[in-house]
């Protein structure tokens, strides 16, 4: 059995960014490179985007309108923002007329950032905006997007050992208040964002109370057990490796597949022979199975062995629609992040793959080597995972 898996290895391609040189924010500023500010007393990190106009001025983050719509909301549930939190900026340097920061201002800040989780271990993470999720997500989630795909979750960040709770910056707030009120003017009636605003505040406070949950490292087998019997497993979560997204044209095949239980995984290539012994563990109703969108699992098995896949007990990408229906958060490596709070681990893999016109995904490899059935077990080991948090929520 090999464990192989390293949480703390960077999964991004950005190039590296450096202090001064990529980032010269620091020379037109102030307040270079302000200072983590807070007592810190409930081991809440605040992450703001970038110093304001007053926040340079005085060498403090958030003392201007957006800070104080924050410190008020926080308020509400009992934190003080300089007593309970400690709070820095993406970018420490104010950006000239408070722009947005680049990419590479964002890379080059990000350190101070991992320094001071490391110096303070926080708690809960409390991320305004997307310039702050994107200073801490640009080093292991390929793909962030939007901050609307983020606000309001609870990640289990398994590099930061706390919970990251993403939420609007609070100037977003500001802009987007109505200024309407009720008859007789007695009460102000809230946008839909600065009550989206309160909730995502609300629930991330209560994740300082929550133990948070350490992942297992995965161990993975890349030789196959003389047999899985149905005495053996409870459920399994299985994941094909193919040469394209349907199995319908000719040439098509399984290059190889993942199987876990939620403790081990394992992976194979799908030879002439293992898939002798698959396609009857495929028809056994007895051995319940899972999968991450399993209509697709279910039409390769078919095409390719010629057996329905029976047994079939839960869909992790179905069971994420109904959880959450915002678009473009329910592939499984998005879901991995959100759920368990694990890194992206396709790096090096799925780059070793191109797909033609005729819709064939040529493998670097000739046949499945160890990097690409490790990707395959790991696949399926998370899809187990998930499936166990999705059954408890269901509950």
């Amino acid at each position: 059995m090999q464990g192989f898996f390293n949480l703390t290895k960077p999964v991004s391609n950005i190039r590296p960014a450096t202090c001064g040189l990529s980032c010269t924010l620091n020379k037109g500023c102030q307040s270079p490179k302000m200072p983590v500010t807070g007592k810190g007393r409930m081991k809440i990190l605040v992450i703001a985007e970038a110093p304001g106009e007053q926040e340079d001025e005085q060498n403090i983050q958030l003392i201007g309108p957006a800070g104080q719509l924050l410190r008020k909301t926080l308020a509400k549930y009992d934190v003080d923002l300089d007593r309970d939190c400690r709070k820095t900026n993406a970018v420490r340097c104010r950006p000239p007329e408070n722009r947005k920061p680049t990419r590479d201002e964002i890379a080059a800040c990000q350190p101070h950032i991992w320094d001071e989780i490391k110096t303070n271990p926080p708690k809960m993470i409390l991320t305004l905006g997307q310039v702050a999720l994107e200073s801490l997500l640009l080093n292991h989630v390929k793909k962030i997007g939007q901050i609307g795909r983020w606000r309001g979750m609870t990640i289990p960040d398994q590099k930061a050992g706390c919970w990251i709770c993403p939420t609007f910056h609070p100037s977003y707030i500001l802009r987007s208040q109505k200024g309407w009120v009720g008859k007789g003017g007695s009460h102000p009636i809230l946008s839909v964002e600065e009550l989206t605003f309160e909730l995502d505040i609300k629930q991330a406070v209560k994740r300082v109370e929550v133990l948070f949950p350490v992942i297992p490292i995965p161990q993975v087998m890349l030789e196959w057990e003389p047999s899985i019997a149905p005495d053996d497993v409870d459920v399994i979560a299985i994941d094909y490796e193919t040469t394209g997204l349907r199995p319908y044209r000719s040439g098509h095949q399984i290059v190889s597949v993942g199987i876990s239980n939620g403790e081990r995984a394992w992976a194979g290539p799908m030879t002439h022979s293992f898939a002798r012994q698959w396609k009857k563990i495929l028809a056994d109703p007895r051995i319940k199975k899972v999968g991450h969108n399993i209509k697709f699992e279910q039409q390769w098995a078919q095409h390719c062995f010629g057996v329905e896949t029976r047994g079939w007990v839960w869909d992790t990408m179905q069971a994420a629609h109904i959880i959450d229906n915002r678009r473009g958060i329910c592939g499984l490596k998005h879901q991995a992040y959100l759920t368990l709070g694990v890194p992206d681990w396709s790096e090096g893999v799925t780059d070793d793959f191109r797909e033609d016109k005729k819709g064939f995904n040529h493998w670097k490899y000739a046949s499945p080597d160890p990097k690409l059935l490790r990707y395959n077990a790991l696949d399926a080991f998370y899809t187990m995972l998930i499936a166990k948090k999705q059954m408890e929520l269901f509950k």
